[in-house]
C-alpha cells in the first residue's frame, strides 16, 4: 500500500494557510502516514499528526499579535493603538535582544501538542531545526528526540531568527529550520512516501528534490499572502488569518479538480465555459497583430512578452482554452475582484463588464492624450516603459479596452496598444477579454451558458 505524506513549509504567521488545505485533505479523506514541517509547519504539521483539526482551526482562526507576542499580551484592548506605541519596542527587541519573545503563542500550542500521544499515534512525525552558529540542518524523527523534548524541538523550528528569540536546548543552540530546508519533501521521500501533498507558504527558495517516483501535489497560493513581511504589525490579525485559511481550502480544491482556476477559484467545470469567448479574443487579437513576420521591433516585442505573460502560469498546451482564463483572471485582479470568492464565470463576466464600463465612463483624455501625443513621436522602448509606468493599471487597461472595442484600427492605434503590450502585457491580455465579455454579454445569458455547457459536456 502505498505511504501517504503532508509536508508543511514555514511561513510564520501565514500558517492558517495550511489549515485550510488540511479542511479539503478531510473532506477526500486523504489521510498521511508521514508527515513532516518546518517553523510554522512543524507546528501545524504536529497537531495534523494529532488529529486536532478542530482545536488548530481554533487557534488560527483567532490569532493575532496580543495573543501571540509577550510584548503585545495582555493589551488586546488597545488594539491598533497598542500597536502602534509598542512597535519601537518590538523592534529593539528584535535588534537589541536577539528576538522577540512569543512564549504566549507557544504556550497555547504546548498545552495543545500531547507528546505520549503523538508517540503512540501511528504517524511517522518529521521536523527540521538549524544549529546556531554553524548553521547545520538538523532533520529528525520522533524516535531521534529525547522523551520530553518534543516541544523544545518544534519550537526551535519554529525560532525564526533573529526576528524571534532562538532556543537552547542542553548546550546547542538552535534557530528556524527554514534556514535549513523550509519545504522538507525529501525527509518524507526518505521515509518511502508514495504520494506527498505539500504545501508551501514560505518565501524561501524550496531544496532541491531528489529524483523520485512519488506523486506529489504541490499547494502554494499564486499571489502573496498576508501578513508578507514582519513590518507589517497591522496585518497580523485574526480577520487575515481567517483570509489565508480560505485561500488555503480554496487552492487545495483546484489541486484536487474541485474547483477550476489558476489565482481565482471557479465552480468546477466552469472552465469549459470560457470557450464562448475564446473566438472574439482570437479575433480582437489577430487585429492588433499581424499573422506575418513583423518588422516593427515594437510589435516584435509586444508579442514576445506577451507569450512570456502566458507562459508564467505553466500552462499545459493541451490545457481547454486555458489562456482565455488567464486572461479573465488578470482582469479580475487588476479590478481587485475578491481572492477568497467562489466564481461561476458569468458572475464574473457581470463584475468585469459592471467594472469595465465604469472604467470607460471617466474622463481620463488628459492623462492618456499626453500618453498617445508621446507615443507618436516613437520613443525609444526605454522612454516609453517610463511613460506607461507612471500610470494606473486599471487606466492602462481601460485605454487598451476603448481601442478594442473600434471596430477597425489604423496603423497609429495598433502602435499604441504594442507599446502597452510591449511594457505591461498583462493589462493588454486584461481588456482582451473584457473587450469579449462587453461584445458577448448580449449574445450568452447566465441560462444560455448553461445550457452550452450542458451540451460540451455531452459531446466531449
Amino acid at each position: 500500500m502505498v505511504k501517504r505524506a503532508v509536508v508543511f513549509s514555514g511561513g510564520g504567521a501565514k500558517g492558517g494557510y495550511q489549515i485550510g488545505v488540511w479542511q479539503v485533505l478531510n473532506e477526500i479523506g486523504y489521510i498521511p502516514d508521514i508527515v513532516t514541517g518546518t517553523s510554522i509547519g512543524a507546528i501545524n504539521g504536529a497537531l495534523l499528526a494529532l488529529g486536532k483539526y478542530d482545536e488548530a482551526l481554533e487557534l488560527w482562526e483567532n490569532i493575532d499579535l496580543e495573543n501571540s507576542l509577550q510584548i503585545f499580551e495582555g493589551n488586546a484592548s488597545a488594539g491598533a493603538e497598542n500597536r502602534e506605541e509598542r512597535s519601537p519596542k518590538f523592534f529593539r527587541q528584535i535588534v537589541l535582544e536577539g528576538g522577540v519573545d512569543c512564549s504566549p503563542m507557544f504556550r497555547k500550542i504546548a498545552a495543545l501538542v500531547d507528546e505520549a500521544q503523538l508517540r503512540s499515534s501511528n504517524v511517522d512525525y518529521g521536523l527540521v531545526t538549524t544549529t546556531l552558529p554553524a548553521r547545520k540542518p538538523i532533520e529528525l524523527f520522533l524516535e531521534n528526540i529525547p522523551q520530553g523534548q518534543l516541544h523544545d524541538y518544534i519550537f526551535a523550528s519554529a525560532s525564526a531568527y533573529p526576528f524571534l528569540k532562538s532556543r537552547k536546548i542542553g548546550d546547542r543552540t538552535y534557530i528556524d529550520g527554514g534556514y535549513a530546508d523550509n519545504l522538507p519533501v525529501k525527509m518524507a521521500l526518505e521515509r518511502g512516501a508514495g504520494e506527498i501533498v505539500a504545501v508551501n507558504i514560505g518565501k524561501m527558495a524550496v531544496k532541491e528534490i531528489p529524483a523520485n517516483d512519488a506523486r506529489i501535489h504541490f499547494i502554494h497560493n499564486r499571489r502573496p499572502l498576508s501578513p508578507s513581511n514582519i513590518g507589517k504589525l497591522k496585518e497580523f490579525t485574526s480577520e487575515h488569518s481567517r483570509r489565508n485559511i480560505r485561500q488555503g481550502t480554496l487552492d487545495a480544491k483546484k489541486a484536487f479538480g474541485l474547483l477550476d482556476g489558476h489565482v481565482y477559484a471557479f465552480e468546477r467545470y466552469e472552465k469549459y465555459k470560457i470557450c464562448y469567448f475564446d473566438t472574439t479574443c482570437s479575433e480582437k487579437y489577430k487585429s492588433v497583430f499581424s499573422d506575418f513576420t513583423s518588422s516593427s521591433m515594437l510589435e516584435k516585442t509586444a508579442l514576445k512578452n506577451v507569450s512570456v505573460f502566458f507562459a508564467q502560469f505553466g500552462t499545459d498546451p493541451l490545457a481547454f482554452n486555458s489562456n482565455v482564463l488567464h486572461c479573465a483572471e488578470t482582469a479580475a485582479e487588476i479590478f481587485d475582484l475578491d481572492q477568497t470568492e467562489i466564481y461561476t464565470l458569468a458572475s464574473m463576466c457581470s463584475l468585469l463588464i459592471e467594472r469595465s464600463k465604469a472604467l470607460l465612463s471617466e474622463n481620463t483624455s488628459e492623462s492618456l492624450g499626453k500618453m498617445t501625443r508621446l507615443l507618436d513621436k516613437g520613443l525609444s522602448l526605454e522612454l516609453v516603459r517610463s511613460l506607461v509606468a507612471q500610470l494606473d493599471k486599471k487606466l492602462l487597461l481601460g485605454f487598451c479596452l476603448q481601442l478594442l472595442l473600434e471596430e477597425r484600427l489604423e496603423l497609429r492605434r495598433k502602435r499604441w496598444l504594442w507599446a502597452v503590450s510591449a511594457i505591461v502585457p498583462d493589462c493588454f491580455c486584461a481588456a482582451l477579454f473584457c473587450c469579449s465579455a462587453i461584445l458577448n454579454a448580449a449574445e450568452f445569458t447566465e441560462s444560455e451558458l448553461l445550457d452550452k455547457n450542458k451540451a460540451t459536456e455531452e459531446n466531449r
